[in-house]
């Protein structure tokens, strides 16, 4: 029973002072750019919100509707497809020269993923220019709160036993230690 009392108290703690969550958490943005010569296109019905942002790639119309985000092509105002690895590849090395530090200078693919020079991935929605990162820090974290929440399995069902019987016995180990407590202070 100390065993999970311990883990729960070490990662409670960790996670109200949260450090290193600074770094973990970070949005990684694109780097954008000032618009000179472009003008908000002509709205249509169906958007709820438009942006216009100009990055190392050119000009982007990000539009929402009612079933999400659309990228379109600023001259046909047709859906602009995903584009290739390599113009994917240079938004997302435009946008880590941020920060050295974390992202490193270079970037490899992996499966539709891609991966910094330090470790991170990285993931973008093209229709939001949205990147999402990854690195070890917030893996960490991630094992901390199974620990904390007793998934230690992997597994839900046989996890959710085990937090049932970890909740359980911290529940008799309290009624015992009161009723110790209460009993010695009744004999005194």
């Amino acid at each position: 029973m100390l065993l999970p009392l311990m883990g729960w108290c070490i990662t409670g703690a960790i996670f109200l002072f949260q450090p290193g969550y600074g770094d973990a958490y970070t949005k990684l943005l694109p780097r954008y750019y000032p618009m000179s010569t472009l003008s908000m296109p002509s709205g249509r019905e169906e958007w709820l919100e438009v942006r216009l942002v100009q990055t190392v790639l050119g000009p982007h119309v990000l539009a929402r509707t009612e079933d999400g985000w659309l990228q379109y092509d600023v001259d046909t105002m047709a859906v602009r497809e995903r584009p290739s690895f390599a113009d994917i590849e240079r938004l997302l090395k435009d946008a880590i020269s941020a920060d050295k530090n974390r992202y490193g200078d270079s970037l490899k693919v992996s499966a539709n993923d891609y991966v910094t020079e330090t470790g991170v991935q990285l993931k973008i929605d093209w229709n939001t220019l949205d990147i999402e990162q990854y690195g070890e820090d917030r893996a960490l974290i991630d094992k901390l709160y199974n620990i904390h929440y007793l998934r230690w399995t992997g597994s839900r069902p046989v996890d959710n036993v085990i937090a049932v019987l970890g909740l359980c016995g911290l529940v008799l180990t309290s009624v015992l230690g009161a009723t110790l407590l209460f009993r010695h202070r009744g004999a005194s």
